[in-house]
C-alpha cells in the first residue's frame, strides 16, 4: 500500500506543462492501459471499459463493471469500488465521482479521439490535464518489488534460451520454434509471453522485427530468437543469436562486432551516465569496420516493466542520463538486408556504480551443428 500511495503522489507531483490536474483519471476501453494496473495494484482481471480516479486528497476510486467486481475487491485496503452495471450506470458514477474537480489529468496516450471527445462534452465544467508525461517519467524508476517481478521474468527467459539449442532440428520452421519457445516459458512459470516471440532464420534475420513465418531450418542458417516472459505482469525481453553449421569467419567477426558492443554498454552504463554518448561509444564500435557501417538501424535499448517497451528510454526528465532502478535492455545489433542479422539483448538494472545484468543465458559465439 505504501508503493501505490508513492507511486499516485507522484503522478500528481509531476511538473505539468499546464495546470496540475487536482485528480487524475485513468480509464480502459478496448485497450487496456497498463496505468491502471499500476495505480491500483491489481494483478487479475482484464479490466476493461473500468477506472481508476485518485486525487490530491489521498481518495482513490476504482469504476468497475460486475464482470471485474471480484478481481477489484482485491484492492479494497485502499481504494473504494464502484460497480456498475451496463453504460448509463457508469455514465452516472463517473460523473458522480468527477463533479468536484476543476482539473482532472487523464493519460491522452492511451485515450482514444471519440472518449477524449466524450469527456469534453460530458464535463464541459472540467480541464482535462495531459498526464501522459507524469506517468512516462514515474514508471521509468522501478521500485524494489517491481525490480524482483522483472528479475523472476529473465530467470525464466534465460533458463529458455539455454533449452533453445538442444531443440533446433534440421527443417523445424520458424513458427514451429515460436511455439516451442512460448510452451517452455509457461512450463518454466511464465504467465504468458510478454510479447509475440520472433524466430527468424537465414536471411530473415536481418530484419528486427520479423514475423515468424513457415521457414525451415537448414545448416549454416543463423538463428535468431527475441522473446519474453511475463511474471505477476511485469516483462522480460531477450534475444539470442545462435550460429548453426560449420563455423563461417565472416559469421564469427559478425558476432564478435556485436558481442563487442555489447560488452562495451555494458560497461559504460552506470548511474548518471549520458544515454547519447554511450551509445555514440556502441556505434563507434560497430562503424569501426567498413563493411559494417551504418548497419545497426535502431536505439541501444528501451525501458521495460509493464510493458515490454515502458516508455522509451531516458529523456528530457533525466537530462538523457541512466539513473538507478531504472530496468532497461541492451541490444545492439547488425542487420545485412537478404543475408542475416545478429543481435544480442539482455535486461539490466541501473545500479549507482555500473548496472546489473537480470538476464543470464550465455553470450559466447557456439556454432550447433543440426540433427
Amino acid at each position: 500500500m505504501e508503493e501505490l500511495e508513492r507511486r499516485r503522489e507522484a503522478v500528481l507531483a509531476h511538473n505539468y506543462d499546464k495546470n496540475a490536474p487536482e485528480a487524475v483519471f485513468i480509464f480502459s476501453r478496448e485497450r487496456v492501459d497498463k496505468n491502471f494496473f499500476y495505480i491500483t495494484g491489481l494483478e487479475n482481471g482484464v479490466f476493461e471499459n473500468c477506472g481508476v480516479v485518485f486525487d490530491r486528497r489521498g481518495r482513490n476510486f476504482i469504476l468497475t463493471s460486475t464482470l471485474e467486481e471480484e478481481a477489484a475487491r482485491a484492492a479494497e485496503a485502499h481504494s473504494e469500488i464502484i460497480v456498475y452495471k451496463n453504460e448509463k450506470e457508469r455514465e452516472e458514477r463517473l460523473k458522480s465521482v468527477l463533479s468536484g474537480y476543476r482539473t482532472v489529468g487523464m493519460n491522452f496516450s492511451a485515450v482514444s479521439h471519440s472518449f477524449f471527445l466524450y469527456m469534453k462534452e460530458s464535463f464541459s465544467g472540467i480541464e482535462l490535464v495531459d498526464a501522459s508525461r507524469a506517468f512516462k517519467t514515474v514508471r521509468m524508476i522501478k521500485s524494489r518489488e517491481e525490480i524482483e517481478r522483472i528479475r523472476i521474468a529473465c530467470g525464466i527467459a534465460s533458463r529458455v534460451a539455454e533449452m533453445i539449442p538442444g531443440i533446433l532440428k534440421e527443417g523445424m520452421t520458424e513458427l514451429e520454434l515460436s511455439a516451442e519457445i512460448d510452451y517452455l516459458m509457461k512450463r518454466n512459470g511464465a504467465a504468458a509471453p510478454s510479447f509475440k516471440t520472433i524466430a527468424a532464420f537465414g536471411k530473415s534475420s536481418s530484419m528486427p522485427h520479423y514475423s515468424s513465418a513457415g521457414v525451415p531450418l537448414k545448416n549454416g542458417d543463423v538463428v535468431l530468437v527475441d522473446f519474453g516472459a511475463e511474471h505477476k505482469g511485469y516483462s522480460s525481453d531477450i534475444t539470442q543469436t545462435y550460429l548453426t553449421g560449420k563455423p563461417q569467419k565472416e559469421l564469427l567477426d559478425l558476432y564478435g562486432a556485436v558481442h563487442g558492443a555489447q560488452r562495451r554498454a555494458l560497461e559504460l552504463i552506470t548511474d548518471g551516465a549520458n544515454v547519447e554518448e554511450i551509445e555514440q561509444e556502441v556505434r563507434s564500435c560497430i562503424d569501426s569496420r567498413e563493411e559494417y557501417r551504418g548497419r545497426f538501424i535502431h536505439r541501444l535499448g528501451h525501458s521495460i516493466g509493464l510493458d515490454v517497451h515502458d516508455d522509451g528510454y531516458p529523456a528530457e526528465d533525466f537530462g538523457r542520463q541512466f539513473a538507478e532502478s531504472m530496468v532497461l535492455t541492451v541490444e545492439p545489433g547488425i542487420y545485412l538486408p537478404g543475408i542475416h542479422g545478429i543481435r544480442l539483448e539482455d535486461d539490466i538494472v541501473v545500479r549507482k556504480s555500473g548496472c546489473e545484468v537480470l538476464t543470464t543465458a550465455k553470450k559466447e559465439c557456439r556454432f550447433y551443428e543440426l540433427r
